[in-house]
């Protein structure tokens, strides 16, 4: 971890060079990864719980040309459940089929889905959505994105980092978190995608408030409504946008004046992200006769008791117990500066209702999974506060040291942790404390 390099620092074209390549490294170790995953069959496949209800409108609009499900429920994802329908169900107003999660991913997954469509055609193979191809063309979707996010964080990190802080950061984040799970192993879920989209918001909301153009209303309305569009949940994200800069009351004026100079291009951003909702929309009133509607049947929000300790500290899906690098987020917001002190506000806001939503919803864990998967998404977010505690620590040199040391540990845990959850040594969910002790470093 360090700063801006001496321009005698030999280190400096090292740090560079490697920072440069470090997207390319990840995505050269993430399909290594995922091909290992499945040569040695530790999934069946890459499209598979979630990611079938996520993925399921290309199979369903595309391959069987029928939006309404009927065919895909009458034999759904090419035998991926024999009995009944993979995260799609009929609502009782109208008797029609709504898919459970929304169809941001499958509209992200598309140009993957087209070449996977293609490639079947042409190999005389099914064009079900669910053969060979779409398997594992579709499924590196995530990593793709996964690698994406890495390069939009690392453009928006180097605006206000040394070149070595980032490059730590970008260590840290992939590897000492569960984002490098969700980018290979849980590919077809969610996370990465709003990993990407997220750090994309990061990006545009700087450029917006710096620079208005017609060209950034647009962009940054269409990764709004996208944001919306692939999670629900995660449009609490953009209230970053009026609240970017702010750290006291008299801000949030000053930002309301701006915005209201501003306002045509507000109204192009709104439209343009109103756009990229619309068509789920329709599909809610269409399937329910609503507008907005719960699409989990069996599951709601339980506000009065929400497990606010169990989502960010417990051994069953803990945020910090399974990331504790980024722990090191927290001090980061204490001695962030410039830039990065402007959005400390923002970022606790949003984060604190992510975590009372999540700690609310009536499986706070979110289920089987590796760490808490519920703030993959928000790692940006996280990825600002660790460059500042790095940039911190790197001034301190006697104080350097020990932080690099511990950062090390936690991120060779973190990914040993992962191997082990993908080898089953891990319970996928439900984990105990007896079951952690009893594979804590265990290789077999």
């Amino acid at each position: 971890m360090t700063s801006v390099p001496a321009s005698g620092d030999a280190t400096a074209p090292v740090i560079r060079r490697a920072l440069h390549y470090a997207p390319a490294a990840a995505a050269a170790l993430g399909l290594l990864a995922y091909g290992s995953i499945y040569a040695w069959h530790l999934s069946d496949r890459p499209i598979r719980s979630d990611g079938v209800s996520y993925y399921e409108y290309l199979p369903a609009w595309i391959a069987d040309g029928d939006p309404t499900f009927e065919t895909l429920a009458l034999d759904c994802c090419a035998g991926y459940d024999v009995e009944e329908p993979v995260g799609i169900h009929r609502r009782p107003e109208s008797g029609r089929w709504l898919a459970v999660h929304p169809m941001g991913v499958a509209v992200l997954m598309l140009p993957f889905f087209l070449v996977a469509h293609v490639l079947s055609w042409w190999s005389n193979l099914p064009r079900d959505g669910f053969s060979l191809y779409y398997q594992y063309i579709v499924g590196a979707a995530g990593l793709a994105y996964f690698v994406a996010g890495l390069v939009v964080l690392r453009r928006v990190l180097r605006l206000h980092f040394g070149d070595g802080v980032v490059l730590a950061t970008l260590v840290a984040i992939t590897f000492g978190t569960n984002l490098f799970h969700y980018a290979v192993f849980d590919s077809t879920f969610s996370h990465a995608f709003s990993f990407f989209l997220i750090a994309s918001l990061l990006l545009l909301v700087e450029d917006w408030w710096t620079a208005p153009t017609l060209r950034r209303s647009i962009a940054l309305g269409v990764v709004s409504g996208l944001i919306v569009l692939v999670r629900h949940t995660n449009g609490v994200f953009l209230a970053i946008v009026p609240c970017y800069g702010v750290s006291r009351w008299s801000d949030l004026a000053a930002n309301g004046a701006r915005l209201w100079h501003r306002r045509r291009l507000v109204m192009v951003t709104m439209a343009a992200a109103g756009v990229c909702v619309l068509p789920q929309l329709l599909v809610y009133k269409w399937a329910s006769g609503h507008w907005i509607v719960n699409s989990y049947p069996e599951g709601s929000f339980s506000f009065a008791a929400p497990h606010l300790v169990g989502t960010m500290f417990s051994v069953e899906r803990g945020l910090f117990f399974w990331s504790p690098v980024l722990l090191l987020a927290i001090p980061g917001m204490f001695v962030a500066t410039g830039w990065a002190r402007g959005l400390v506000a923002p970022t606790v806001g949003v984060l604190a209702i992510v975590t009372y939503l999540m700690a609310s919803w009536f499986m706070w864990d979110l289920g089987a999974g590796f760490g808490h998967r519920g703030y993959t998404d928000a790692l940006s977010l996280f990825a600002v506060y660790l460059a500042s505690v790095f940039a911190w620590t790197a001034r301190r040199p006697r104080l350097a040291p020990w932080v690099a040391g511990a950062v090390v540990l936690l991120v060779a845990l973190s990914t040993f942790q992962m191997w082990q959850y993908w080898n089953g040594l891990v319970p996928m969910e439900h984990t105990t404390w007896t079951q952690y002790r009893a594979a804590f470093l265990r290789l077999r």
